[in-house]
This record gives C-alpha cells, sequence and structure tokens, in this order.
C-alpha cells in the first residue's frame, strides 16, 4: 500500500489517503482503517456466493423481526401443539425431522411454523384459519400444491417450499397471499410454472425458482412492482426473450447462472432501470455491447464464460460498475479500472507472479535441485563403475533419466516465474495457451509416467525373480530390456503427447486450468479433458500403484518365509525398510493426487493451495526419491561410491548364515532364492 494517487489495479480508501491492492480486497484481513476493504455485504456480493443469502435467512429464522425483549421470553401462547415439536417466542413453533404425514394437530394461535423434513401431504384446507407471517416447508416430500391452499394467509409474509418434488404448480396457487414478500420454489424439479400464478403478489420482494427445470419459453413475468430480487439459477433455460423482464421495473439483483442460455438480447434489461447485481456466469452468452449496452449494473458476475467470449472493453465502460467476478484471474488485467475484480489467484498464480507465494518458489527450485542432483549422481554411479547386471543397470539409468525430465520440468514453471515477477497478468493468457506450455506440460506427464511404468515393471520383475525362482523366469538379458524400456518410453510419450493431438486446435489443454501446465483438473467435475485426466489418474496410475505395493507386499513376504531359518535378521531389517520407503514414497506421492481427483468427480470443493502444493511439491516427490531408493541404499553402491566395507560385512554375514544351515532338498531351495534375493538388493 502507498499514499497519494493509486495506480491502476488498487482503489483508494481513507478518505484517499491509502491504496489496496486489488488481490486484498474481501480476504478477511481488514487493511483500509474504516474497513471498507471488507464491507460484509460488499463482499458478499463480491464472492459471488450464497453465504450472505443463508445469513439472512438465518437471521430472519432466529429473529422474525422481533425485538429482543420478546426474544428472550420462552412463554408460549400456543395451546395445542405436538409434543415433538417446541414453541418459542410466545407464537413460533418448530416441528423438524418429526416424520409427519400430514400437518399435526396445532391450534391457529401460531404465527411463525418451521416444519421441515417431514412427508407432508397437504389438503385444500391444511392451513385454514391460521394466521401465519412465516410458513418454512422445506423438504417435506411435497409433490402436489391444492389450488387455494394460501388462501387464507393474507398475512403470511415468508413462504418457503424448497427441496421438495413439486413438478407443476396449478392455477390459483398463491391466491389470497396479498402480504407475501419472500417466496422460495427452488430445489423441486419444477417443469411447468405459468408466470401468470404470480399476479396476485403484488408485495413481492425475493423469488427464488433457481434448481429447476424451468424454460420460460414464451412466458412473461407478471407486473411485479416491489420485486426487487429474482433467481432462476440451474434451470434449462436456452432463450430469453426481450419480453420476459419487462415488466419488472424495479428489479435490483437477477441471477441466471448455470443455465443453458445462448439467447439473451440486452433489450430485455431496458426496462430494469433500477438493476444493480447481475449473474451471468456458466453460460454460453456472449458479452458484447449488444447485451451489455443499455445495462449500468455495479455488479457483474461473468464466471465461467471464456475470455474469447467477453467483450472487456464493453465491461469496462460500464459507468457504475465496481465489482466483477470472471473466470481466471488473468482476465482483470483486461479492466484494470474496476475497483474490485475476482478471482486474484488461481492458488498457484497471482496477478502478478506466476508462482503466487514465496514458498512455492523456493519448493519448487529445490525439488529440480535434489531432483537433478540425486538422479545426475545415480547416472555418474552407473557409468563410472563396471557392473555384471548390465540389464538392471540399464532399468536404473532410464529410471534416472525420466526423473531428471521432471527437473526440467520444474526449472522451466521456475524460470518463468522469475522471467515474469510482478506482470504475470499481462502475459498469463499469451503463456497457458503457448506451445512453450505445451511442452513443459508433456515434459511432467511423461517424467510420471515413464517413472511409474518402470517401477512397475521393476516390481514385477524382482517379485518373479525372487518370489519364484523355481517358476521358470530367468533374469532379463539386455536385449528384452531394451525392448521393454523402448515400449516404455513410446507408451509414456504417446500418453503426453496425446492430448496435444485429440486438441490440436489450440494448445490450451496443458495450460487451461493453471499456469503449471499439469493437467490434475480437480477444480472442476467434467472440465475439457476430464476424460483424459480421469484415465490418467483414476485408471493407470491407481493400477500401477496397487500393483506396486501388492507385489513389494508378497516379495517382503516371500523373503521373510524364505530366511525364517537363517540368522541373517540385520539384513532382514534393510530389505523391510528399503521396501517399506519404496510403497511408502510411491503412495505419498499418487495417492493424494489419485484422491484429489476422486474428490473432484464427488463435487468437493478442493482449496487452491491443495492443487498448488499437489504440483510443486508431491508431483515431484518420486522423481527427487527414488535415487536414495533405488541407487544409495543399495550395498554395492554404498561400496563402490561412497567407499564403505558394506559389501563385505553382508558378505561376511551371508557365509556365516550359509554355514549354519542344515543340509536337505528344502533347505537347498531356501538358500538359492536366498542367495538370488542377496543378489538382487546389491543392485
Amino acid at each position: 500500500m502507498k499514499c497519494g494517487p493509486c495506480p491502476s489495479g488498487t482503489f483508494a480508501c481513507d478518505n484517499g489517503t491509502v491504496c489496496v491492492p486489488r488481490r486484498q480486497v474481501c480476504d478477511d484481513r481488514r487493511d483500509c482503517a474504516d474497513g471498507q476493504d471488507e464491507h460484509p455485504v460488499e463482499c458478499g456480493m463480491f464472492h459471488g456466493s450464497n453465504e450472505l443469502l443463508l445469513k439472512i435467512v438465518y437471521r430472519m429464522n432466529q429473529t422474525n423481526g422481533r425485538n429482543d425483549e420478546e426474544d428472550s421470553s420462552s412463554m408460549c401462547d400456543i395451546k395445542t401443539y405436538p409434543n415433538v415439536c417446541a414453541c418459542v417466542r410466545r407464537s413460533m413453533l418448530t416441528c423438524s425431522n418429526a416424520g409427519f404425514l400430514k400437518l399435526p394437530p396445532i391450534s391457529t394461535e401460531v404465527t411463525y411454523l418451521h416444519l421441515v423434513g417431514n412427508n407432508l401431504t397437504l389438503r385444500k384446507d391444511s392451513f385454514q384459519g391460521f394466521n401465519l407471517v412465516y410458513l418454512n416447508l422445506r423438504s417435506n416430500n411435497i409433490s402436489t400444491l391444492p389450488s387455494g391452499i394460501f388462501s387464507g394467509l393474507s398475512r403470511l409474509q415468508k413462504l418457503f417450499l424448497g427441496f421438495n418434488r413439486i413438478h407443476k404448480l396449478p392455477t390459483g396457487v398463491f391466491k389470497g397471499l396479498s402480504s407475501l414478500n419472500w417466496l422460495f420454489i427452488n430445489s423441486n424439479g419444477l417443469h411447468k410454472f405459468s408466470l401468470r400464478a404470480l399476479k396476485e403478489l403484488n408485495n413481492l420482494h425475493w423469488l427464488n425458482l433457481s434448481q429447476n427445470h424451468l424454460l420460460l419459453k414464451n412466458e412473461e413475468f407478471p407486473q411485479l412492482e416491489n420485486l426487487v430480487e429474482l433467481t432462476l439459477d440451474h434451470n434449462d433455460i436456452v432463450e430469453v426473450s426481450e419480453s420476459l423482464f419487462l415488466q419488472l421495473s424495479e428489479l435490483q439483483l437477477l441471477r441466471l447462472t448455470k443455465n443453458p442460455l445462448k439467447t439473451l438480447s440486452g433489450q430485455a434489461f431496458t426496462n430494469m432501470k433500477s438493476l444493480e447485481a447481475l449473474y451471468l456466469g456458466e453460460t454460453q452468452v456472449t458479452i458484447d455491447r449488444n447485451l451489455l449496452g443499455t445495462t449500468n449494473v455495479s455488479y457483474l458476475n461473468l464466471h465461467g464464460i471464456g475470455f474469447n467470449n467477453i467483450d472487456f472493453q464493453v465491461v469496462g465502460n460500464i459507468p457504475a460498475l465496481q465489482y466483477v467476478v470472471y473466470d481466471k484471474f488473468y482476465f482483470c488485467s483486461m479492466t484494470p479500472h474496476i475497483q474490485k475484480c475476482k478471482p486474484n489467484s488461481d492458488g498457484v498464480s497471482s496477478f502478478e507472479d506466476l508462482l503466487s507465494k514465496p514458498v512455492l518458489r523456493y519448493s519448487a527450485w529445490l525439488m529440480a535441485g535434489l531432483t537433478f542432483f540425486g538422479n545426475i549422481l545415480v547416472l555418474w554411479g552407473r557409468f563410472i563403475y563396471r557392473d555384471e547386471n548390465r540389464a538392471v543397470t540399464m532399468v536404473i539409468r532410464n529410471l534416472a533419466v525420466s526423473d531428471i525430465l521432471m527437473g526440467f520440468y520444474l526449472s522451466v514453471i521456475g524460470i518463468q516465474d522469475a522471467r515474469y515477477r510482478s506482470r504475470y497478468h499481462e502475459v498469463a493468457l499469451d503463456w497457458i495457451t503457448s506451445w512453450s506450455c505445451a511442452a513443459a506440460g508433456v515434459l511432467a506427464v511423461t517424467s510420471s509416467e515413464v517413472s511409474m511404468l518402470i517401477l512397475a515393471f521393476m516390481s514385477l520383475e524382482r517379485f518373479l525373480l525372487i518370489a519364484d525362482p523355481f517358476g521358470g523366469h530367468r533374469r532379463l538379458n539386455s536385449r528384452n530390456v531394451c525392448f521393454c524400456l523402448l515400449s516404455i518410453w513410446l507408451v509414456g510419450g504417446t500418453i503426453a503427447v496425446a492430448p496435444v493431438i485429440l486438441w490440436r486446435s489450440s494448445t490450451r489443454f496443458y495450460g487451461a486450468y493453471s499456469g503449471t501446465c499439469f493437467p490434475l483438473h480437480i477444480q472442476e467435475r467434467y472440465p475439457v479433458g476430464w476424460e483424459y485426466s480421469a484415465f490418467l489418474f483414476l485408471g493407470l496410475n491407481l493400477f500401477l500403484l496397487i500393483m506396486i505395493a501388492l507385489l513389494y507386499t508378497a516379495l517382503l513376504f516371500s523373503i521373510w518365509r524364505t530366511r525364517s531359518k537363517t540368522p541373517l535378521a540385520m539384513l532382514d531389517c534393510e530389505f523391510a525398510v528399503r521396501f517399506f520407503f519404496i510403497v511408502l514414497t510411491d503412495m505419498s506421492c499418487w495417492a493424494p493426487i489419485i484422491t484429489m481427483k476422486i474428490w473432484a468427480f464427488m463435487s468437493y470443493d478442493i482449496s487452491d493451495d491443495t492443487y498448488a502444493w499437489l504440483v510443486v511439491f508431491i508431483l515431484p516427490l518420486n522423481s527427487a526419491v527414488n535415487p536414495l531408493l533405488y541407487t544409495f541404499t543399495t550395498p554395492k553402491y554404498r561400496n563402490q561410491v561412497l567407499l564403505r566395507g558394506w559389501h563385505k560385512f553382508t558378505s561376511r554375514r551371508r557365509t556365516e548364515g550359509s554355514g549354519n544351515s542344515n543340509p536337505g532338498k528344502e533347505q537347498s531351495k531356501h538358500s538359492l532364492t536366498l542367495k538370488v534375493a542377496l543378489v538382487l538388493s546389491k543392485q
């Protein structure tokens, strides 16, 4: 923050003496002395969520507009009501989750009836004689509403019918509700609803018809002079006619998000002189002058609408616009003078930097350095020192090469972060759609998949050689290993390049959801290319992870069983520790990623920070640790490269163990298996 004239991308507060960066608005930290950057109502709108709505409804449920003295009273004026219900504040009755099949016997003194979570069937006279002000029938499995059921409730102000099974509303169903302010019919699967049924609701302020199956084709809202908020989210609205909202002259907030909306003309808003907030997110409309040329809203939600479908000049020219919500944080750079813009980060990147947090930068370079150092040391050791088992050496070399690719990937991300420091928003779109980003993604996927395939190959080969030495399996020769490794590289490379070929019209697949260019795709359930991402992480990698874990578990069990009659406790411990850490690191790397993918498909919200750590730290974990597990901890490498006497020690222990064994065919079999195990342990 700094005093003086506020530059682009900031806004002034504290009487113009402080400039607050846009990313710090509504971040739950007060940066302005007057609290303007954390205003609860403004931030509720700013985030484009239902949090503010839920708070308002909850507060209204609790107080119902009464003063503190009345709220503190525990007296009940209702003479008759079931024991399972609770009477509070004189005439307020709550009967939730009581299992009622019909309206229970209640005397008419009740004014506030909270009847939620039952299994009600309502009749036309169910509320006859009541003097209700508030009625909540949410989640009661109601399928039909008789015509005129509310005709006697002339004082009713708030009616909640959400989360039922009301597919159709009959004519005259709202007759007599002359005082109604709030009407919630959300989440009912409503197909047929004539908007003429709302004609008598002259005092209606808030109408919620979200999460239904409404088309509203050839429909028109009647004149509702007091309606200020209309919610139509999650319906099947494909087109909006110019006359649909023509008579809603006082409407202040309109939500149309998550509709398959394709046709929407700006003429639909011409009569909405009071419109302040417009939600068009996750629709298929084009944001241009024809749509927004006649609006002067202060809040605009365009989340889920692509960069190419937005005319940012038109958005920036809306005089009263103070809040805008885009799909990606770098869209904000196209309208820099707008005071508050979201999102300001995707968890990995921010408005200024590709890697938004210093800890992410340090982690990326740290993991890259460890990966380079460890695997280059492996290659140096395997090339300098001769090894009689050339096949195993070839496998380890290829594993090191595949892991080094992950180091190159992290270095590319680190270099790009340093290159675009403090101005990432200016180049973010160019970077994520570039062939450089696609190449970085191909590099990372190739590294991770080839590494996993080689680890699975090694696991299977060791299992067959050690656990079943008399089953006809022989050591792989150099020719067979070359063929297997070539096949692995072809499979891994094909998997990595496939998305670029499948989505060849653009390079946006790898950079579609993050500047790190890795296709985790855990922010949405079914983004573009979700089939590929699901196959990669929930198909291939999950199968390989389970395979490696099972093979090493069976291998360790076989070795323990073989050594049960030998005194090699120290080598038993070494095998156990190595196998344990091999499986542990595989699990530590891929289990979190696979779990996040499963959670994404189950519609769990995954934090942006989680995505960042998965890519920068968890994903490269195997590449950094593999040298330690497959080379540095082996006796032969320690003996040759680290100049230790471990080889002599293990040889002496093996000789002593062989001298103590009893002769016989069964013991001979155990000894041969043990020798094979010891040979592999030194590789």
